[in-house]
């Protein structure tokens, strides 16, 4: 028994030596190292976020940070290929050896034209957009944009809509209607402070200056916990930091407007400033003309047509100005210890007079809204896995809206109406990640706001009292926390679960909001994806709602009256992607409920009361798109199949009708064609069914008992009506010529091509006899000119 003992001891130890031996033996034929480094752009030294960096031909991949810095695991100690990818610049390779220093590693990129010859691109490599892996996350390249056709100026929000689930109809409007939902339901944040006015030119133009921004980010929905506070999606934009070594400037001028920027070294860091301005109200251009036709005379439309007698069609010219001012200063303390100060500031005036006649009165309206903010960033990499993002960041709105009526063949006011609001946005918020593992990595923050509100609206009715009918002065506090998990469970699936935590002084209470998202690789060509998420949002855009003059709005705190409106997301899709194509489906539902409504359809003079509903909503629908990445042509195709709809117990006996932005049916065809030798051809073609709207329907007399006289307008079902199908086609063309470090850039853009009438709305004017009834059309052809210099 004793041998046969020594000998099972004998056989253990041998046995438990040769599994060591091949352990050890696997350790070293499979041993790996940790890389890290940064990502910036070899001309200007911007740090490039989100740049895609992958070990070729392995599953071995992350994206760069805010500031540009990566962190790989897992890399095999023998030759390989590290390959970088991002938008709009020629991939970088470079090898990957035991002599590779595995810390501190310095990626320069160059931009490219759009038209790469000789190059492979890799399946990252997009140009203009990028579908990413995260659920409803797009990229969009800033630079690129400037290629497709705009109305005199290059605008990153009209780009935006030409993404499958965003509305591009809106011709009178750069704000974005994000699957079924409305501008205020987006969260807009340029270099961490919360921007509430978007808009220039009467809509035409977005409040950016896409000369000053490095990285657009759009969540169309489902968003990850770091982002609250609104329903719909996020816009998440990066401003320049500018060149530290060389000064560098761009100089341009469109029909509508003059902007430039200058950027280079200054006390040890880097700055960048740049400034855009319209000189409409100084110099009226053809273009400028164009736009303020947009009030034709009109017969009524269908709705309305032979209820109101003999009605009055009339053409209204507004005059218009804007300003946006961008300044940017960095500052590297260390390496990998970066201090900004950002400032940003927009204002526009609007103003729009109507002399009187013998049939019409005289009207006054004149609007002054605006942006003024600033934030300080502290970007701190603490080590290759941990890095912290603090922001303090200040924006203060304001709109200002005067508007009078005199009466017919005077100019004596009869009636007049004063709104004035004003938004103090104080935010402080702490992001941090964590990579925890290979495959695992933690992020965590807070957030602390206070938001102060101020609105008045006051009145002056015939008897020429002055009253005070509105009048707010709210300030909430708002603080949130966030934890959220990124877990690569196996190499084809990963999980990203997240909880967001809200306290809201206004109405003394909590709201949890959890988040999920996950990605499966089904094949080396397919991934399926999921997403879902609770959202609430704190402060209402209220739509002052009027069939007889275009929607003003203002902003309101929820209170324990008017409760923080709330949406659950849920997005499922699959993505079919190779070197060349990626095609891309996402369906998504959205339920929102204590929904704002803010109504005067019984409203018949400036001072009679107002009314604010609370309501449901819900938005379903698909979209597609497909995209050719790159080469001699490029663009993608989106269709968006969606259904928007609302219910307020008040109107529409309480069933739910469409809301204002349903749209059933939108088609966008974006394509591009580099020539060569510096020239570029761009199209897009817009289709979409027609929106819906509300009108009056017939208007009589009561004489009551004390001999008064009652008016009364009937108003049609809410939204029961739609506008005509939209479409329209635009075309730009470019050169750029090229002399040693300066280049000069000439383009023309032709809008609606083919010169099709599209309806943005109707007017009805109540106040005159007879009916006073304006069709307010979309732009008609416009050919625009834009030069740029750079240095």
């Amino acid at each position: 028994m004793g041998d046969i003992d020594n000998k099972r001891i004998l056989f253990f130890w041998l046995g438990a030596f040769t599994l060591c031996c091949f352990l050890i033996h696997s350790s070293v034929l499979c041993k790996t190292k940790t890389i890290s480094g940064q990502v910036i752009d070899g001309n200007s030294k911007e740090r490039l976020p989100y740049a895609n960096v992958i070990i070729k031909g392995t599953k071995i991949g992350t994206q760069t940070n805010l500031e540009g810095f990566f962190l790989l695991h897992n890399v095999p100690d023998t030759l390989c290929t590290l390959q970088v990818t991002y938008m709009g610049y020629s991939p970088v390779v470079v090898p990957i050896d035991k002599q590779t220093k595995s810390s501190g590693m310095l990626i320069r990129m160059k931009q490219t034209p759009i038209n790469i010859e000789g190059v492979t691109v890799s399946a990252a490599q997009s140009n203009f957009i990028k579908s990413e892996a995260t659920p409803s996350l797009i990229t969009l390249s800033p630079t690129q944009i400037s290629t497709l056709p705009s109305v005199g100026q290059v605008d990153i929000f009209r780009s935006i809509q030409l993404l499958p689930g965003i509305a591009a109809t809106n011709d009178g409007s750069s704000g974005l209607y994000v699957r079924g939902g409305t501008p205020d339901q987006n969260l807009v944040l340029f270099d961490g402070m919360t921007v509430y006015h978007v808009d220039h030119f009467f809509g035409f133009f977005s409040a950016f200056n896409p000369d000053a921004i490095k990285d657009v980010q759009v969540y169309k929905g489902a968003f990850p916990a770091k982002y609250g506070g609104r329903l719909s999606s996020v816009i998440d934009m990066i401003g320049k930091t500018g060149n530290p070594e060389e000064v560098h400037g761009v100089a341009g001028l469109s029909l509508i407007s003059g902007n430039a920027t200058l950027e280079g070294p200054l006390f040890g860091g880097s700055f960048f400033v740049s400034a855009r301005r319209s000189y409409s109200d100084i110099i009226a251009s053809g273009t400028y003309n164009t736009i303020y036709e947009l009030l034709t005379g009109s017969d009524a439309p269908q709705a309305a047509s032979g209820r109101f007698g003999d009605a009055i069609s009339q053409q209204e010219t507004p005059t218009s100005a804007f300003l946006d001012l961008n300044g940017k200063y960095s500052y590297t303390i260390a390496s990998k210890y970066i201090l900004s100060a950002s400032y940003y500031k927009s204002t526009d005036e609007y103003d729009l007079t109507r002399q009187s006649s013998t049939q019409i009165p005289s009207r006054s309206n004149n609007t002054q809204q605006g942006n003024n903010g600033g934030s300080i960033k502290l970007f701190a990499q603490w080590g290759d896995e941990f890095f912290s993002n603090l922001i303090l960041a200040y924006n203060g709105y304001t709109s200002k809206y005067t508007s009078s009526m005199g009466s017919q063949g005077s100019n004596a006011t009869q009636f007049s109406t004063d709104e004035d609001n004003h938004i103090d946005d104080m935010n402080f918020s702490a992001d941090n990640v964590w990579k925890l593992t290979p495959v695992h990595e933690l992020g965590f923050g807070f957030q602390v706001s206070q938001t102060k509100v101020k609105y008045s609206l006051s009145g002056l009715n015939p008897s020429r009292t002055t009253q005070n009918i509105l009048d707010f002065n709210q300030r909430g506090w708002l603080g949130a926390a966030y934890i959220q998990d990124k877990w690569m469970l196996l190499e084809q699936f990963t999980l990203t679960g997240g909880l967001r935590y809200n306290y809201f002084s206004e109405t003394n209470s909590m709201f949890l909001e959890p988040r999920l998202s996950s990605r499966y690789e089904l094949t080396e060509n397919i991934s399926l994806k999921a997403a879902f998420g609770i959202h609430y949002q704190f402060v209402n855009r209220i739509l002052n709602e009027n069939v007889t003059e275009a929607s003003r709005d203002f902003w309101i705190l929820a209170d324990n009256s008017l409760a923080p409106s709330r949406a659950i997301h849920t997005v499922a899709g699959v993505t079919w992607e190779n070197e060349t194509f990626v095609f891309d489906v996402e369906g998504f539902y959205k339920d929102m409920s204590n929904l704002v409504e803010f109504t005067q359809r019984f409203r018949r003079q400036a001072l009679d009361l107002y009314t604010f509903l609370s309501g449901n909503g819900r938005v379903k629908g698909i979209e597609c798109l497909l995209q050719k990445k790159s080469g001699f042509w490029n663009g993608w195709i989106s269709y968006t199949l969606s259904k928007a709809e609302k219910r307020y117990s008040e109107l529409n006996d309480g069933q739910y009708f469409p809301a204002e932005n349903d749209q059933t049916h939108e088609l966008k065809i974006v394509g591009n064609v580099d020539l060569g030798s510096d020239w570029n051809v761009s199209a897009t073609f817009i289709y979409a069914t027609g929106k819906p709207y509300t009108a009056p329907i017939s208007q009589y007399s009561l004489v009551l008992l004390d001999s008064s006289v009652y008016s009364y307008t009937h108003v049609s079902g809410k939204d029961a009506y739609r506008l005509p199908d939209y479409h329209r086609l635009d075309v730009s063309v470019s050169k750029k010529f090229r002399w040693e470090s300066s280049s000069f850039n000439v383009g023309v853009s032709l809008f609606n091509v083919y010169n099709y009438t599209n309806i943005s709305y109707y007017e009805y004017d109540l106040n005159s006899q007879p009916i006073i009834i304006t069709k307010v059309t979309g732009l008609g052809f416009l050919p625009s000119v834009f030069v740029q210099y750079e240095f």
